[in-house]
């Protein structure tokens, strides 16, 4: 008869480690000209369609200052929350996981186990390749949520990490499969 060897202790939560208390570092400050650059194409995009509705549809002529004062303001509040989102942005790798906050109103850490990690990209757009900044994109075996899309690191550095979790999965690979032998 086999001998039950189940327990299920209690963990006193004040002994865990406190993700919190770690330094995270920031996207690149010039990061944020690439989400500005990206916003002011949007809101001329924007711009153009309010024009050209105020231009051919007459109805819409009688309120042109409302629309343009909306517009103006839509635009202030656009560049504030980005703001404010940028700087609430951080990332850390630490040896076994990944760790990720963003978000203003609902802040989410994520924090990703290596050993989840299933493969990692590193993605530059044209002004991100401008200003030598790039993505990494972590992908995990948990599905979509659990992807993590890091931007603003410098192109450098997203490479050093790249290679460091890289090298850190290979090894996790090797102790799996000496493990199964």
């Amino acid at each position: 008869m086999p001998i039950n060897t189940f327990t299920n202790e209690e963990i006193d939560l004040d002994s865990l480690p406190k993700y919190e208390e770690i330094s995270l570092n920031k996207p690149h400050s010039d990061y944020w000209k690439i989400i500005c650059i990206n916003l002011f194409i949007c809101l001329v995009i924007g711009g153009i369609a309010i024009g050209l509705a105020l231009t051919f549809f007459t109805w819409v002529k009688p309120y042109a200052i409302v629309i343009c004062f909306m517009y103006l303001l839509v635009i202030f509040f656009l560049f504030v929350i980005f703001w404010i989102s940028f700087k609430k942005r951080g990332y850390a790798i630490r040896t076994r996981d990944v760790i990720y906050k963003s978000g203003i109103i609902a802040e989410s850490t994520t924090i990703v186990p290596l050993n989840r990690i299933q493969h990692i990209e590193l993605n530059e757009g044209i002004f991100s390749r401008m200003f030598k900044l790039g993505t990494l994109q972590i992908f995990t075996a948990g599905g979509q949520t659990g992807h993590l899309h890091i931007a603003g690191i410098p192109i450098e550095e997203a490479k050093s990490i790249r290679d460091l979790l890289l090298n850190k999965l290979e090894s996790i690979q090797d102790t799996i499969v000496k493990q199964e032998l």
